[in-house]
């Protein structure tokens, strides 16, 4: 019987049950062949409803998903019980379920869990067979990710909002408080610090909030036996201490831009989950969980979660079901469709909570397949998502080179397309050398673009475009090579008594329609002194906290200096500058853990803006050359503006993919090459450039070579020829001798 489509999107989970049912013994094999085999069809891929681009409440339990994510936090891994043998309640005939994907267990009709009470001791050992391994990620949506992005992707999809009224009865209710409190979860956020004052305030009464549908429950300390009551909550009560913990907890979720959409999922891997680590950008595709019951359940990675016995039998924890609580005073908490009888705590017994990640704002994702993004940009193209058995030894290295090669060929094929160029008769030997000229057309335009950005400055505009296609490629000893944090002093100003926008605001606004994600940073005392900038581990819930710089790699930060005052960088804002000091200079960042610091590399693209030399140490300052006496915002983005027409949305697209994609050429030197640069910098050497007549030190000669290459890559180009090495020298001897 063939397998329509809405069968294993909409029902992935009864294909993993036949499956299973067929062929246990090579489950897993067989359970990826399917659906790789789905996934290589484009149409089908992009049928997936996708967790960035659809609200929670249109997604039905247990359907299949995509999830464009950064993750931000990793848990140690887990044992669960892979298979559970069942017994019919009749005929005593037992079976064999499947419980991977799943988070609880689904009984057939007439089935109960069976238990080995008659084997021996040696035959029970057996047992740990159906023991399987899975990690836990928390991951986010791509911070900063562009709007232009997000819009492109979701275009992209071939998924339709919205299901049928049946489809959604079983679900109603859930999915109903879930959408009120995502219409009102920004509302509740703007109040945290008022709650928190009100909070201090009732230090005598025990509140704690449901986090599934947010009601106040109340306990009675002094009583044995302890019955949870609730309230529901009127316009005049306050959220108390957990509530507000819930928000802030969303808040660090997306550090960088508290009004930032989109929900922090739980994904949970059971294979691979080696080849990724903290900060990576990836697309798990799998088994959307956002069962109610999840927020009373054990949490399998904390050892004081609440322990609790559901009708519906999970293997980690127990509910007990107890009569209606009558009470004139309070009204029972429906939101598990369950009342729950707690014992208090005793020094023997475990702590009872609710979970930290309430399956209404945090929906679990039990991943069938995933893979790296190398790129966030929806324009480039999809071959390398779902890798062949056999590719998947590959080196990761020898992997990304072949992916970003074939982009590269592609970009400049549809560049010979766009001028009509005959492509079958063009081979890729020799693809390069029919389209350079369009690529040095394109070139061109982006430095026109840049050059109007900036004012009308043909030599900042050159240095921008080498900052944007800068990464680091080799960390060798204390060196980081390829590094180009680019500081522009002589940032026009705007009168203090207008409320109009900054030079900063308009040209964020420009950058980030051409680059994937962005942010700007407004770097002042107050912002220093209470930013949260580095994450810090919170060991009393087990969780990292993010900080704004916990970013994915080639991610752009403009940091505004034009707004920077006098004043006191108390103990927390000297941390922040220092970190920042030490990505700029050294492209790492050291993680607070409490008792020690846990290093990260990272590869941030830095982008200084400030009034004169900044402050923060950079690889590159240059001075803005312009006449304005007062900048105007209206006039500036007016002209901007044309640049983004509708019109020419074909050309930034091609703006686009060009970033992306030849920020990833390998660049080398030949020898013959290296020879000439030596001469050419002994003599360099013996002459005088700045104007104070020093000589070059060994940071300009970085920075020479640097230049060089960037320049190499931005004509296409893999090896450092004359003519680049040449334009190279005379844009850093301009540099040097007028603009620093």
């Amino acid at each position: 019987m063939p397998v329509f489509i809405e069968d294993w999107i909409k029902n992935p989970i009864s294909i993993i049950n036949n499956i299973f049912d067929n062929d246990c013994e090579n489950f897993d094999s067989k359970l990826d062949e399917f659906f790789r085999s789905k996934l290589m069809c484009e149409k089908d891929y992009q049928s997936i409803p996708c967790i960035n681009d659809v609200a929670l409440h249109e997604l039905t339990p247990n359907c299949l998903v995509r999830y464009r994510c950064m993750i931000q936090d990793s848990f140690d891994p887990v044992y669960f019980t892979n298979v559970q043998t069942v017994k019919n309640k009749s005929t005593g005939q037992l079976k064999k379920i499947c419980l991977k994907y799943k988070e609880t267990i689904d009984l057939p009709a007439g089935y109960e869990v069976w238990e080995d009470t008659v084997s021996t001791n040696d035959k029970k050992l057996n047992h740990h067979a159906n023991l399987q391994q899975r990690t836990t990620f928390f991951c986010v949506p791509i911070p900063g990710e562009a709007q232009w992005v997000k819009e492109l992707s979701r275009a992209k999809s071939c998924y339709v909002c919205g299901t049928t009224a049946d489809e959604r009865t079983v679900d109603k209710r859930p999915l109903e408080a879930d959408e009120a409190m995502e219409t009102n979860q920004n509302n509740q956020i703007q109040r945290i610090e008022q709650d928190m004052n009100i909070v201090s305030q009732e230090k005598d009464t025990d509140y704690t909030i449901c986090k599934v549908c947010y009601k106040t429950k109340k306990f009675n300390p002094d009583e044995e036996t302890e019955t949870v009551t609730y309230t529901k909550k009127t316009k005049n009560e306050k959220i108390t201490e957990n509530n507000t913990n819930i928000h802030l907890n969303l808040l660090n979720n997306f550090p960088l831009n508290k009004n930032e959409n989109g929900s922090a999922c739980l994904v949970k891997t059971y294979e691979d989950s080696e080849k990724y680590k903290i900060n990576d950008l990836v697309e798990f595709i799998g088994i959307y969980n956002q069962d109610p019951s999840l927020a009373f359940q054990h949490d399998e990675h904390r050892t004081d979660s609440l322990e609790v016995e559901h009708e519906r039998k999970t293997q980690e924890f127990k509910i007990h079901k107890e009569n209606k609580i009558e009470d004139e005073n309070h009204h029972l908490c429906k939101c598990t469709e369950m009342d729950i009888h707690i014992t208090k705590v005793t020094e023997h017994s475990k702590k009872y909570i609710l979970s930290e990640f309430p399956p209404s704002l945090v929906p679990r994702i039990h991943c069938i397949t995933s893979f790296n993004l190398l790129s966030n940009n929806p324009l480039l193209g999809r071959e390398s998502k779902v890798e062949k058995k056999e590719e998947m030894q590959v080196e990761p290295t020898e992997k990304k080179s072949d992916y970003w090669s074939l982009e590269y060929n592609q970009f400049l094929r549809s560049l010979l397309k766009e001028s009509n160029q005959n492509l079958e008769l063009i081979d890729d030997s020799i693809l390069f050398d029919q389209s350079q000229i369009y690529l040095n057309k394109l070139r061109n335009e982006i430095i026109l673009m840049f050059q109007e950005i900036l004012l009308g400055d043909a030599l900042a505009a050159e240095y921008l475009l080498m900052h944007l296609l800068s990464s680091v490629f080799m960390r060798k000893d204390v060196t980081i090579l390829g590094k180009f944090c680019l500081n522009i002093t002589n940032i026009p100003l705007v009168d203090k008594k207008d409320n109009s926008k900054t030079f900063a605001d308009c040209f964020y606004s420009a950058l980030s329609k051409i680059v994937p994600m962005s942010h700007l940073f407004r770097f002042s005392i107050e912002n220093m002194n209470t930013s949260n900038l580095i994450p810090n581990k919170d060991y009393t819930k087990d969780k990292l906290i993010s900080g704004m710089l916990q970013l994915p790699e080639l991610f752009h930060l403009i940091i505004d200096e034009t707004l920077l005052n006098a004043g006191e960088l108390k103990q927390k804002g000297l941390i922040n500058l220092n970190s920042l000091k030490e990505i700029i200079k050294w492209q790492k960042m050291n993680y607070d853990f409490g008792f020690h610091q846990q290093e990260f590399n990272t590869n941030l693209r830095m982008l200084i803006l400030s009034e004169t030399k900044s402050i923060l140490t950079s690889d590159v300052q240059l001075k803005l050359n312009h006449e304005l006496g007062k900048f105007e915002p209206e006039q500036y983005e007016r002209v901007i503006n044309e640049f983004f027409h509708e019109e020419k949305l074909n050309l930034i697209n091609y703006i686009r993919k060009y970033f992306s994609i030849l920020a990833h050429i390998d660049y080398k030197l030949s020898s013959s090459m290296q020879q000439l640069v030596e001469n050419d910098l002994v003599q360099i050497r013996q002459t005088h450039l700045v104007k104070n007549k020093e000589k070059m030190s060994f940071e300009d000669f970085h920075t020479l070579l640097v230049v060089a290459r960037l320049q190499a890559i931005s004509y296409g180009k893999s090896e450092l020829t004359i003519p680049e090495w040449n334009r190279a020298k005379s844009l850093e001897i301009e540099r040097l001798k007028n603009r620093v």
